[in-house]
């Protein structure tokens, strides 16, 4: 079962299983790519929980308050002296094994489409200001009602073409409204120019092909982005996962 071989991954990378256990591990290891992927993940976790753990100086003076309190409250006991790095490493793998199977059986884990289809919100008027046509669609965006969006922003789109932010929406709201065609060609036309949604354009080509579950096609998009863009670590993460 599921719950058995995440217990049975954390036991192996903590050496809590005696020898012949250890190699039964290894050799289903050989043929299971579930049990692969749970050790991966679990190498992945532990790693970054014992970072944080061991860099945390929060940490260190909480247990040296602990530690001050066990003397004053409970010197008459023999006190049991538990080294710092068996503490983080009980920490960290319980932590793991926790992490691990909220990342397996969480309800709320929809697909990759779903965690990283994310678009900038467009910006609206300023309190007070008279509210234009472009305020208008960007609140129409930002409420996420696409289609009444799309026909906002196909006017503006028409007597501005030139404007990269409502082009840039536009064919989001294209996107979102199964127009995929009609939004992949505003959207590469818009990554061929020079203004700032330029690789905004790029994340939501990728986005769309990641919903079409095109995996080729999602990271060639992706690779577009460089360093320094405001996608950049969000597009990174997604590569890592594909």
């Amino acid at each position: 079962m599921t719950e058995d071989k995440i217990l049975w991954t954390a036991q192996y990378v903590e050496g809590d299983l005696d020898e012949a256990e250890r190699l039964e591990f290894e050799n289903l290891l050989t043929q299971d790519e579930e049990l692969k992927q749970y050790l991966a993940d679990y190498y992945d976790i532990h790693s970054s929980l014992q970072m944080e753990l061991s860099d945390d100086a929060g940490r260190n003076a909480l247990l040296g308050t602990l530690q001050t309190l066990n003397r004053e409250q409970f010197a008459a006991e023999q006190p049991k002296v538990v080294k710092l790095s068996d503490y983080l490493r009980w920490v960290s793998g319980v932590a793991a094994v926790l992490v691990l199977g909220m990342l397996i059986w969480a309800p709320w884990k929809g697909d990759l489409y779903e965690q990283y289809n994310t678009a900038p919100q467009m910006s609206v008027a300023e309190r007070g200001a008279e509210v234009s046509e472009l305020d208008k669609a960007a609140a129409l965006f930002n409420a996420k009602k696409y289609n009444e969006a799309k026909v906002a922003l196909e006017k503006l789109n028409t007597t501005d073409p030139a404007n990269a932010m409502v082009a840039y929406y536009y064919g989001v709201s294209l996107l979102e409204t199964n127009e995929v065609a009609k939004g992949r060609l505003l959207l590469e036309d818009l990554f061929k120019g020079q203004s700032v949604y330029k690789y905004d354009a790029a994340y939501a080509m990728a986005m769309s092909y990641l919903k079409e579950d095109k995996k080729a096609d999602t990271k060639f998009w992706l690779e577009k982005i460089p360093d320094g863009a405001v996608q950049y670590e969000k597009a990174q993460k997604l590569l890592r996962k594909l």
